[in-house]
């Protein structure tokens, strides 16, 4: 099965300016590689967007719009996507593009991510929030952790935890020192890079919001965390705003080796 064929126009507005984008260049026996040239950009890149691999860009949809004299058709299509916030591109939820995932990287402020989160301190933070049912909620949790940690070929994970993290206490000292004990157990994997962000670093980038870059079927996607639920991000500009945020943390971050004796030093704190 190709990706054409993968692609569902009637749940996706995304899918649907895929399917029709190939439709008319096919009527017109246009080439990819004609396209290409005509929106100034890679052959790669049209593959990728008849394919649902990335969305179209409003200035590509003009121009195409202008060559074809279609109207505004797909500039209108791609505004119409655009603000379309139930609209998830094929997309689903987070877990779900974590399990798929060949890349993963994240940026948390206060506490440990989701992903690295033991079973008391996961269900420690769903406590203090509007959950009904906690025994489903860790269940969830963990089964999202399987998913990325379980498979055959796991994805590179690269973390960045604010010194926060460390120093606040969730739940009693005994969930505290399982939990960093955890970190040091996951930052101990071939696959995994732990690093964390000191206080003397003070305030920067990284206070916007905790964050999650992934690379799924050769694409990049962003993840905004958000009281009432994030939301997973395809824009390529916007994602990019996110890739810029995560390096700025990056260039502050401790190294491995000083960012793991920190954990170490922390886990001390709670006897």
């Amino acid at each position: 099965m190709n990706s054409q064929e993968l692609l569902d126009p009637e749940r996706s507005m995304w899918d649907f300016i895929a399917v029709e984008l190939r439709r008319q260049r096919t009527m017109r026996r246009v080439s990819g590689a004609q396209l290409a040239r005509m929106i100034g950009r890679d052959r790669s890149i049209v593959s990728r967007i008849e394919s649902g691999k990335i969305p179209m860009q409003l200035e590509h949809a003009e121009i195409i719009d202008r060559a074809w004299d279609l109207n505004f058709l797909f500039t209108r299509l791609v505004r119409f996507a655009k603000e379309r916030k139930d609209d998830e591109w094929r997309l689903g939820d987070l877990a779900e593009q974590e399990a798929r995932a060949t890349r993963i990287r994240m940026w948390e402020i206060g506490l440990v991510p989701g992903l690295l989160q033991t079973p008391a301190y996961a269900r420690t933070v769903f406590s203090v929030g509007l959950v009904r049912d906690l025994d489903k909620a860790v269940e969830t949790r963990l089964a999202r952790q399987a998913a990325v940690f379980d498979k055959e070929n796991p994805a590179e994970i690269s973390v960045y935890l604010n010194w926060v993290v460390l120093m606040q206490p969730v739940g009693s000292p005994e969930v505290m020192r399982e939990q960093l004990t955890r970190l040091l157990d996951v930052g101990r994997l071939s696959h995994v890079n732990v690093r964390v962000v000191e206080r003397e670093a003070g305030v920067h980038v990284g206070y916007d919001g905790s964050l999650e870059l992934l690379t799924v079927d050769a694409r990049e996607l962003a993840y905004a965390d958000a009281p009432h639920g994030g939301g997973l991000v395809i824009d390529p500009k916007e994602v990019e705003d996110f890739q810029v945020r995560y390096d700025r943390i990056g260039h502050i971050a401790a190294p491995v080796g000083p960012s793991r004796a920190m954990i170490e030093a922390a886990l001390e704190t709670y006897t």
